[in-house]
Order: C-alpha cells, then sequence, then structure tokens
C-alpha cells in the first residue's frame, strides 16, 4: 500500500490550494477598474507599490497544460527583474521522505482504526464507484483519513483530465529561477498539512462526500477555471469558483480566508524592503472581498491589476 500512497503523497499539497478554488472558494470579487481597451489584456498579476520597492502578485493555478504557454511577455519581464521568487511552498526542495513521514503522521489512522469508520454507507457507497471506475484499490485507502483521500481522488482526477501538475503557473517560475534570484516559501509543508488535519470529522467527511458528489464535473471545472484564469478577468474566476461552492464552509475559513490574511502579512512585510518581489500563490487567494488584494488595498497600499499589450 505505501508503494501506491507515495506516488500521490508528496504532490497533495499542490493540489490543495485547487481543491480549495474548485469547491470551496466563496468571497465575491473586489471592485475593478475600467475594463482595458480592445489593443490590452489582462492578466491575473497585480503590482502592489510601496514607498521602496514594488511587489507583483500573480495568481497561480497548480495544474495545466501546454496551452497555457507561453505566458505575456510583460509578466516575464516582471518576474525577470524580480530579486525574489515567493511562492507557498518551494515544491522542488521538498524532502519527500519527509513529506511523506508526515502525511502519514497527519493523514492516517492508527491501529485498527479505519476510514469506513468515520464516513456514510452513502459516502462509502460513492468512493467505491469511484474506485471500480478509476481502478483503484479501495482496500488502499482504509487507513486513509477523509481528507487525504479526498486530495487523492482529486490527485487521480485530475491526472486523467490530462491537467499536469509540472505545468502549473508556480512551477513554471520555480523552473525559471536563475541566479542570483531567491527563492521564499510563505508557507511549510507542515504548516499546509496542519490545516486538514485539524479539521473536525465533520469537515473532513464533508469535504470528502463534495468532492465525490462532483468528480464527475471536474474535467469541466477545470477547463472552466482554466479559462478564466487566461482571460485574466478576476470578475469571472470568482463567478467560476462562486458556482462550485459546495464544500463545508467552515474548512473554506481555515484553507482561504484565515491564510490569507497571513499571506498579505508576509507580502506588507516584503513591502517594506527595497527588493523587487515576484509573489506567485493560488489565484482564489488573490481575488475576492477577503483575498490578498483586498486586503493590502485596505491597509492603504497601492494595488493595481497590471494591462499587458496584447499578443
Amino acid at each position: 500500500m505505501l508503494k501506491w500512497f507515495r506516488k500521490f503523497a508528496v504532490r497533495f499539497f499542490v493540489l490543495a490550494a485547487l481543491a480549495a478554488a474548485c469547491a470551496q472558494a466563496q468571497q465575491s470579487a473586489p471592485a475593478t477598474a475600467e475594463q482595458p481597451p480592445a489593443t490590452a489584456r489582462r492578466f491575473l498579476m497585480w503590482k502592489v507599490s510601496s514607498p521602496t520597492t514594488t511587489v507583483y502578485l500573480v495568481g497561480s493555478i497548480h495544474v495545466g497544460d501546454s496551452s497555457m504557454y507561453p505566458l505575456p511577455a510583460g509578466v516575464e519581464s516582471a518576474f525577470a527583474a524580480s530579486k525574489v521568487l515567493a511562492v507557498e511552498i518551494n515544491i522542488k526542495n521538498v524532502d519527500q521522505s519527509k513529506a511523506l513521514q508526515m502525511v502519514q503522521e497527519y493523514g492516517m489512522y492508527p491501529g485498527s482504526d479505519t476510514l469506513s469508520q468515520h464516513i456514510s454507507k452513502e459516502t462509502s457507497d460513492a468512493l467505491d464507484d469511484f474506485c471500480n471506475k478509476h481502478g483503484l484499490p479501495r482496500d488502499a485507502l482504509e487507513k486513509f483519513k477523509p481528507w487525504l483521500v479526498a486530495i487523492t481522488i482529486i490527485t487521480i482526477a485530475s491526472r486523467e483530465a490530462g491537467e499536469d501538475a509540472s505545468l502549473g503557473i508556480d512551477m513554471h517560475f520555480l523552473n525559471a529561477v536563475k541566479e542570483p534570484q531567491r527563492i521564499g516559501e510563505l508557507e511549510t509543508v507542515e504548516f499546509q498539512l496542519a490545516i486538514f488535519a485539524t479539521a473536525t470529522e465533520d469537515e473532513q467527511a464533508a469535504l470528502l462526500a463534495d468532492e465525490l458528489k462532483h468528480m464527475d464535473q471536474l474535467k469541466d471545472t477545470m477547463h472552466r477555471i482554466q479559462s478564466a484564469y487566461m482571460s485574466g478577468d478576476a470578475d469571472r474566476l470568482q463567478k467560476v469558483m462562486d458556482e462550485e461552492n459546495t464544500g463545508p464552509k467552515s474548512l473554506t475559513k481555515k484553507l482561504l480566508d484565515d491564510r490569507n490574511v497571513s499571506m498579505a502579512g508576509k507580502v506588507e512585510g516584503f513591502l517594506k524592503g527595497n527588493e523587487q518581489i515576484f509573489v506567485v500563490v493560488g489565484a482564489a487567494h488573490l481575488v475576492g472581498d477577503k483575498g490578498v488584494v483586498k486586503l493590502l488595498q485596505d491597509k492603504g497600499y497601492h494595488v493595481e491589476q497590471v494591462v499587458l499589450a496584447a499578443k
């Protein structure tokens, strides 16, 4: 079982933000400026200015495909001119054995405890159906807690939908870093794991039930999010996410709202320095009345969505 499990464990935290975006985002979009003329386009990138420096905020989708590239030249130029790339987690620097150990500690039942003792018969039947359709050994999931099962099935379904974590926006920029640029992290693997590990049984069970209910629409949802993302239309992206808001709201707060406050605080720290920094986080963290963009605006910083030359 562990050999099979290892294939998914290390990537789970990359997909966690996508799970939040697809199934749990609930904020409304912030007010936006007038639409640019037809000769220009937007990207989900904001420029935040302080008296000493500039910070770029770029929304990421953590899995993607080749149609998303190349990115606009203006985005790549802003990245190239930045001293630091700040991401949620630098997945390229993760100790896989340590990550696996933490996932086992936080996401698996000890002793004789099993998944079936913590989920309803309806959810168990739906999971059986998913496993049968996708060739997944159901018994291998019995030691997994519901949140880890949810992340696992999202990983499998997104892969089968043709989405690739190696083509996510954050991974694109991690691969593009060149000395003397540095990579910074806003969070840690353990921090993200702890969000799920501390979720209540009801929250975990509701998350799993909701993901199973909507798994057949995952491919379509991902394509809609990707299309909205590439349009640079924050309102459109928020609308798609709002339509998918069927998961437990209390877990949404932990996955998005609470983390947004922390991320905004980190960005404010960058703005007090003198280095240009390029921040890449899940797009769901930037948009909305409780998103990082609005939080920084409320703190008095000048924030503007970047308008780029049309391709």
